[in-house]
């Protein structure tokens, strides 16, 4: 029989928000996705979404960010599981939506055009600290999900993957707003919270999408809680 006071016990925080990491296991083959890992963000800042000096203070202030994914490659790696590394292609048509400053900032900032343009291929590649390997794809997307404008999802299924790690910046936009999509297509879908972050005027809002909005459709842990369970 239904009963609903019986979810406080077997989902804690159900009631009030106070989430706790469940035992828990993968389904399936996880993959891991790296985002926005790309010199145009975390590098040189050419169209990153806020000020690449509050950008860069904050990876520096927070050196587990960079080496918490250099140890998930290293766990995907050993365990010869898929990685792929994914960066936006930031105005492919050579316009974009009136509304939302990161449109706005795109238009006067970004380069047009896709991957054939030098400029935005130069901005598409992984910042070297992470140490991409010849083997793993780097895909380019558009818009502001992973799935969007790539060939993402043919590559997991032809992997058999059914699960994804997925980590990378930012937080509280396209981690966050991947995670829904990939929930759509029904991925099942881990966050290492201590692998991710927002910058200065957007770390608050980080904080409540790592612990609240993003608990509803995934599971949000620590890199070592999932480097245990590959």
């Amino acid at each position: 029989m239904f009963d609903r006071a019986k979810l406080d016990t077997d989902i804690p925080g159900w009631s009030t928000g106070d989430w706790a990491v469940p035992e828990w296991s993968f389904d399936g083959k996880p993959a891991l996705i790296i985002n926005h890992m790309q010199e145009g963000i975390v590098g040189t800042g050419r169209f990153t979404g806020a000020p690449v000096e509050q950008q860069k203070a904050y990876l520096d202030s927070h050196p587990g960010i960079i080496a918490n994914q250099k140890r998930l490659l290293a766990a995907f790696r050993d365990k010869n599981l898929p990685v792929i590394f994914i960066s936006v292609i930031p105005d492919p048509v050579g316009y974009v939506p009136k509304w939302g400053f990161i449109f706005q900032m795109l238009e006067r900032c970004a380069p047009h055009g896709h991957l054939d343009n030098p400029e935005v291929a130069a901005m598409a590649q992984v910042i070297p600290e992470l140490g991409r390997q010849p083997e793993e794809p780097l895909l380019g997307h558009t818009g502001t999900c992973l799935f969007t404008g790539s060939n993402l999802n043919d590559l997991l299924r032809r992997h058999g993957v059914t699960d994804l790690v997925i980590t990378g910046f930012t937080a509280h936009s396209t981690v966050y707003n991947s995670v829904i999509q990939a929930t759509d297509m029904y991925y099942s879908v881990v966050v290492p919270g201590d692998s991710t972050g927002s910058p200065g005027r957007d770390a608050a809002c980080a904080e409540i999408v790592l612990n609240q909005m993003m608990r509803m459709y995934a599971l949000v842990t620590t890199t070592d809680d999932v480097i245990a369970h590959l």
